[in-house]
């Protein structure tokens, strides 16, 4: 079973995109509302692939991405985007951490599924 980590203070986009694979029995997700203990529950879970977004209080996805990438342990794990902030400045940066994938906001939930399930290799 493969797993997905989604880090968002937004508890509705936490929700929806949890909806889309509540009947799924080949991905496991963990989401994580608080930025301060995203770090602690990547370490722990360790996931396949995390849906992170950039604008959170206290610490943001740009401190999160960098901490993950110096990180040895955890610096290869697969990493999308999901952020409002769409500007070219803003996704040169995350480029630059190697992210593979920045999906804007509103979300597509049938978009971001397909896009999940192919970077997890389960078509």
């Amino acid at each position: 079973m493969k797993k997905l980590l989604i880090i968002d203070d937004s508890e509705v986009n936490l929700y929806l995109i949890e909806s889309v694979f509540e009947q799924n029995t080949d991905i496991e997700v963990i989401i994580e509302s608080q930025s301060t203990q995203a770090y602690d529950k990547i370490i722990a879970v360790k996931p396949d692939l995390i849906l992170l977004d950039l604008m959170m209080p206290n610490i943001d996805g740009f401190q999160l991405l960098q901490q993950i990438r110096e990180t040895p342990e955890i610096a290869d794990i697969a990493i999308v985007i999901i952020s409002a902030k769409t500007d070219d400045e803003t996704v040169n940066k995350v480029k630059e951490y190697g992210v593979k994938n920045f999906i804007k906001k509103p979300i597509n939930l049938e978009k971001i599924e397909l896009m999940i399930r192919e970077l997890l290799g389960l078509f």
